[in-house]
């Protein structure tokens, strides 16, 4: 009996046994994850490893390239698993697609690294492990989540919940309590720490904490299933939450810019074919040029190639199905490849690849003037992807500009480079599809 435990139960001897009973369903579930990845590593490592040694499937190896491939195997898949864990923090993500990107991006570095210092190794093993840590990993999050979805206790009280999104809930079960309850058979609790809690309610949520359990206060869960930050009461001190990191936005302009230069000639290329097609079809200039507001309210030129048969009708809105939009130019922005001279923006500190998406100046002067602290979302450069545009797509009308902004407050408000690791996978997965193009 530790010291905390000790003193809580003097003063709460009833509630001594739901303790005790916590503590070991929550250490079994802690020992089903962690005895999964060490059987899942050892599968993923060594299966490969006896392979390649003994020339089955592959060539044979010697010695020194197979331990340099179970070395560089265990390195990817422990990247892989730290990655995992802070991309699943984030809201809205389906696992399985993200799970699988995460591993391959991990041993894909691993082996340009090995590459790069011209270590030797198999690259037939390093791809085995690749896809034996994958299916295995996806495996458990299908089962686990289907068949243990998690349990979410409600405190009496507690203001309106958020509705989860479709991808999410098949795994989460939102539990109303109207007592204390006699076990701790839960992943999380939600209460509204701003009401007023009985004293057996209070020692529940204390009770809680104590064991590990996430206890959270309504605004904040809501704000984890939505993905966004509501803009009808911010107060100051919201405001100031959500201030992003000093230090990241340097970090994160030098990754655009080494980015930015290291594809350039392929953007090149894809710009020169775009440009010939835009040419063919229809009269006009291949570049679209528009004054847009960008970090600190201030303005810059961002650069488009042009989807449209008319110049600027003087309109900055692009209905559904727009009549303007040619053949070519629904093409490229349905994969969005009118975006891409923005690298010219990038390279020239306007924009970065992920944030905010910038508007066009006098949408954004209509939007300052009808939505409460819209000015506010330019305290970070904005990109040519970002959180609202993956979930959303384009839009225009208030009501969804009002949307778009709270999605906008949870960037910023979550501003990291874990966060900008999801909107990429998000970008690639609606480049695909073409979702909110217009």
């Amino acid at each position: 009996m530790n010291f905390h435990q000790k003193s809580f139960e003097e003063g709460l001897p009833a509630l001594e046994a739901k303790v005790v009973f916590g503590r070991r369903r929550r250490g079994l579930s802690s020992a089903r994850y962690l005895f999964f990845g060490m059987i899942g590593t050892v599968v993923a490592i060594s299966c490969p490893a006896l392979l390649a040694l003994l020339g089955i499937g592959m060539s044979a190896q010697e010695g020194d390239a197979t331990f340099n491939g179970a070395l560089a195997s265990l390195l990817a898949i422990i990247i892989s698993f730290a990655a995992i864990r802070r991309l699943l923090s984030f809201p809205l993500l389906r696992t399985y697609g993200y799970v699988a990107m995460t591993f391959v991006v991990s041993f894909l570095v691993v082996a340009v690294g090995l590459k790069f210092f011209r270590i030797p190794f198999s690259s037939p093993q390093l791809f085995l492990g690749t896809v034996l840590i994958i299916a295995m990993v996806e495996m458990f999050f299908y089962v686990y989540r289907h068949g243990a979805p998690l349990q979410i206790a409600v405190v009496p009280g507690t203001a309106t919940l958020a509705k989860p999104p479709k991808n999410l809930r098949q795994s989460i079960r939102f539990r109303g309590l109207i007592d204390v309850p006699s076990e701790f058979d839960y992943n999380g609790v939600v209460a509204d720490f701003s009401a007023e809690l009985e004293p057996e309610w209070e020692h529940f949520l204390a009770f809680s904490a104590l064991q590990g359990i996430p206890v959270y206060h309504v605004k904040q869960f809501n704000e984890s299933i939505t993905g966004r930050v509501p803009i009808d009461h911010l107060w100051e001190n919201t405001l100031g939450a959500i201030v992003p990191a000093l230090i990241y936005p340097q970090f994160k302009r030098i990754i655009d810019v080494f980015t930015a230069f290291l594809l350039s000639p392929v953007i090149a290329l894809l710009v020169g074919a775009c440009a010939i097609l835009i040419k063919l079809e229809s009269p006009g200039p291949v570049f679209y040029c528009q004054r847009r507001t960008g970090l600190g309210g201030h303005a810059f030129t961002m650069f488009k190639l042009r989807t449209m048969t008319d110049k600027h009708d003087g309109s900055d809105f692009t209905l559904q199905d727009d009549k303007r939009v040619t053949r070519v130019g629904g093409f490229l922005r349905h994969y969005r490849l009118d975006e891409l001279p923005q690298v010219i923006n990038i390279l020239r500190g306007d924009m970065s690849w992920i944030g905010p998406r910038p508007e066009a100046i006098s949408l954004a002067e209509w939007y300052e003037r009808e939505i409460p602290f819209y000015v506010y979302r330019h305290i970070v450069r904005p990109g040519i992807s970002g959180w609202a545009q993956v979930h959303q797509g384009n839009v225009a009308a208030v009501d969804a500009a009002r949307l778009k902004l709270e999605y906008d407050f949870f960037y910023i408000k979550h501003f990291s480079f874990w966060l900008d690791a999801v909107i990429v996978f998000k970008t690639l997965r609606t480049i695909v599809t073409g979702f909110g193009s217009r």
